[in-house]
């Protein structure tokens, strides 16, 4: 077993796997693509793609001027970083963690007055409509993608992860929603 040192390791050589890349496109992409289920600062990004580099995982280009007129170093996956992302991707995922500061203030929601709840669940049921939809998004673009022979189907599924998990979180706060309101219509 691998010493556990984080995951965004994996994260920068998988999307160096996908083609070279600078530290910026890689944020771009993950907050484009991954962002409903992985976050990466560039605080985290650019010391890893250096650590890569130094572990002989990846080559770093010299500086290239971009349009802007600032340099920028491109990264590229090494044969050493393939067969790193291979090795880990082999391996058994962790087991994942829920946390949703909103299923404890339901918790506790008999410390204070039901309408306090019921906005609060109000607001998380829109913001997970918002989420559907734009996984169902994501979900339209790989497909035209894939009109433009870009075969996209592994990105589909993690779309298609964030519509059902999504789906399944607005759906409960529906429910809790009803249940609170009944529950005070009975009082």
């Amino acid at each position: 077993m691998k010493e556990n040192t984080g995951k965004s390791k994996y994260v920068m050589l998988g999307m160096l796997a996908r083609k070279p890349q600078t530290g910026y496109t890689i944020k771009k992409w993950i907050e484009n693509e991954y962002s409903h289920f992985w976050q990466e600062s560039f605080g985290q990004i650019y010391p890893t793609l250096k650590k890569l580099v130094a572990e002989g995982l990846a080559v770093s280009s010299d500086h290239v001027q971009s349009g802007n007129g600032r340099g920028q170093i491109t990264y590229s996956i090494t044969d050493a970083g393939r067969k790193e992302l291979s090795d880990w991707l082999r391996e058994e995922p962790e087991i994942e963690r829920l946390r949703y500061e909103i299923l404890l203030k339901v918790s506790f929601g008999d410390n204070t007055e039901p309408e306090v709840i019921l906005g609060h669940l109000d607001n998380f049921i829109k913001r997970n409509h918002k989420l559907v939809k734009d996984m169902n998004g994501y979900m339209e673009l790989f497909e035209q993608l894939k009109e433009q022979d870009m075969d996209c189907t592994y990105s589909q599924l993690t779309a298609l992860c964030g519509v059902y998990i999504y789906s399944a979180m607005r759906d409960w706060a529906v429910e809790a929603k009803k249940i609170i309101i009944e529950k005070e219509d009975d009082k």
